[in-house]
């Protein structure tokens, strides 16, 4: 089998990998010339926040499995810089949720349990305390963490250069032209933010996907100890760096942007902002290190999917986010993709 993927981001990357691991199969990997597209791609500006819990069963899946396969090898951490953090996630309710933490405990013994904000943000913990709501519930992870995505990407590609059943190209990836000539049986889009372009302008469908802007600010936040959250009520998520620092940030309504580099929008950096102020009383802002902007793709169903495109090439698909933050859930589905592609090839 013959595969093109095309997009060297971290799910191209990953899927490409996967592929020459596989007995017969070839891989060709198309990434874009430098400059096209921009350096700062979604990959560049994610957090890597990884975790087991989503709401949503076949993500919870994924990501429950690509947390158990990057904690089982030490070299998948050493490549994406894995940083144990914990991880709170704040739900409205507890409805549901002692089935949905049995599910990743079967997968994370020991790492994933229901407790209260207050407890997940104890001051007498290191924490920053909680004033927020107090119905909330919050799922919490021992084992979860942050990664670098860009590093797992990089080590990846070095990685997959080195194999004798695959190659790394750069080509402008304007349209289709450049990769569907070449007798491939199966071509894979990965091109996340440059999906919908890339198909429109090869005269191809290109419903359901949209572009999305994603946006964040890095803040000094001195010896505050927050594990990485996320409360799916406000929207807003934060992840510590590792070098002391507080990634912030709160989900924008800025669809169908170009890809690349997004502008700041700084309402909305304000706002996540006073929502963590006014959550976590111990916290201390400090100066701002870095504002930070992307595109990503979303799709009608947000998860990380192999997906067929209609029209008249007959093995074309598409491998992109579903719902932004990828990171989570990128080892797993690639390794279902790959197993897809060689039943449809």
């Amino acid at each position: 089998m013959r595969v093109c993927v095309a997009g060297g981001g971290l799910t191209g990357s990953l899927l490409a990998w996967r592929l020459a691991q596989r007995p017969g199969t070839r891989v060709e990997l198309m990434v874009g010339q430098a400059g096209s597209p921009p350096a700062i791609d979604a990959t560049a500006a994610s957090g890597g926040a990884v975790r087991a819990y989503d709401r949503l069963p076949e993500q919870r899946e994924l990501a429950t499995a690509s947390l158990a396969e990057l904690l089982a090898s030490p070299v998948l951490r050493r490549w994406s810089c894995y940083r144990q953090t914990g991880f709170a996630y704040l739900r409205e309710d507890g409805a549901d949720l002692a089935a949905e933490v049995a599910e990743i405990e079967r997968g994370l013994p020991g790492s994933a349990e229901v407790t209260s904000p207050a407890e997940a943000f104890s001051a007498q913990d290191g924490g920053p305390g909680w004033t927020g709501d107090e119905s909330a519930v919050v799922v919490r992870e021992r084992r979860a963490g942050c990664t670098s995505p860009a590093s797992l990407r990089d080590a990846v590609l070095a990685d997959l250069a080195a194999r004798a059943g695959a190659s790394v190209r750069r080509v402008p990836l304007a349209s289709l032209a450049a990769v569907t000539v070449n007798g491939y049986d199966a071509v894979v889009l990965a091109t996340g933010a440059w999906t919908p372009s890339l198909l429109r302008a090869s005269g191809l469908p290109a419903d359901g996907y949209r572009t999305r802007s994603i946006q964040y600010t890095v803040y000094d936040a001195g010896q505050t100890r927050l594990p990485a959250f996320c409360d799916e009520r406000s929207g807003l998520y934060g992840l510590p760096t590792a070098d002391g620092g507080l990634l912030l940030g709160i989900p924008t309504a800025e669809w169908d942007v170009p890809p690349g580099p997004a502008p700041a929008t700084l309402s909305l950096h304000d706002q996540a902002s006073r929502l963590a102020g006014g959550c976590f009383p111990g916290l201390k802002l400090g100066s701002v290190r870095l504002r930070a902007g992307a595109a990503d793709c979303y799709c009608d169903r947000p998860v990380l999917a192999l997906r067929r495109v209609s029209g008249p090439l007959p093995h074309l698909f598409t491998f992109t986010g579903g719902s932004g933050g990828s990171a989570k859930s990128a080892l797993a589905a690639s390794e279902r993709a790959a197993a897809q592609l060689e039943r449809f090839a």
